[in-house]
């Protein structure tokens, strides 16, 4: 039996307007937001757009005290560089930092997307058994407590030089937080409508896809904002031992041993750049998903 009218009939609350109408014409969610938003004090909507703007303030604000301390200080600029000579850097020369950018982002995103996948299956497994959970969470600890530096060199002797010990590494650093946080995901449904499933004889497929699944993903998206960070700490830090001649890592590692300060910072700077453009997506892609989930109301 199919249980998305029965599942539906729950999440839906009373006097919810269903679908939406005709294209062209606002829905009666859309037309109330409108409304609320005009009934909004003026000085609610100042504190609103204030929120908004504050991460680019601290970030400005920030650069700006950088600026001034290196100035102030006389600071040279093969120990500090200020952040002005470090952008008029990246200007020079665009195309140096896109073209590393590029490929330490597409490593980056490669193994956060083995990761992902990896982790999913066996979150499922172990929100299923209890044995393979036992049995697999030492593992798992001992790869997240391990430092990536130690057994990075041993992944490039193994797997000798190129891009295959960056994506192990990227994978291995990223698996732990998609597996942690996808168990927990899948194991957090309400058991009401578990029971609810079960009485109407919905099958474990039906379960997963959902209830389980729906469940997981404010979860999964907690841990793949984790995990951007960590995909580019294995991407960077892959490019250091893996023998490539390209990317962010290798141009940090390059600019250190030939004493290029601007281009190191610079290589920095881009990083944080990419990091940082990749949470935006990643929260927009989760406000977008999750449009229903109480964690997106307020």
């Amino acid at each position: 039996m199919r249980i998305e009218p029965v599942i539906a009939s729950v999440h839906q609350a009373p006097g919810d307007p269903g679908p939406p109408g005709p294209a062209g014409s606002l829905s009666a969610d859309e037309a109330a937001i409108l409304a609320e938003f005009a009934k909004t004090p003026r000085k609610e909507r100042f504190a609103r757009v204030a929120r908004a703007i504050a991460p680019a303030i601290g970030v400005v604000v920030f650069l700006a005290f950088w600026q001034v301390s290196t100035q102030l200080f006389d600071i040279q600029k093969f120990v500090l560089p200020r952040p002005s000579d470090i952008l008029s850097g990246i200007k020079d020369d665009p195309g140096f930092y896109i073209r590393n950018a590029r490929v330490t982002l597409w490593e980056a995103f490669l193994g956060f997307a083995i990761a992902f996948v990896l982790a999913i299956i066996g979150a499922t497994l172990m929100a299923h058994s209890r044995f393979i959970e036992r049995a697999v969470t030492p593992l798992a600890v001992l790869i997240q407590v391990t430092p990536i530096i130690a057994y990075a060199p041993a992944v490039v002797i193994w797997l000798k030089f190129g891009i295959k010990p960056i994506l192990v590494l990227t994978s291995l650093v990223c698996f732990v937080p998609f597996l942690i946080n996808g168990v927990t995901g899948l194991r957090s449904v309400d058991p009401n409508l578990l029971e609810l499933a079960r009485s109407v004889n919905a099958s474990k497929r039906e379960v997963f896809w959902k209830l389980r699944l729906p469940s997981a993903l404010p979860h999964l998206f907690a841990a793949a904002r984790i995990a951007v960070g960590l995909a580019l700490i294995g991407a960077v830090l892959g490019e250091f031992f893996a023998g490539v001649s390209s990317g962010l890592g290798y141009s940090v590692k390059y600019a250190q041993s030939h004493f290029l300060t601007l281009q190191l910072w610079g290589s920095i700077y881009v990083l944080a750049l990419v990091g940082s453009v990749a949470i935006l997506l990643i929260n927009g892609l989760e406000k977008l998903t999750l449009h229903w989930h109480s964690s997106q109301r307020h």
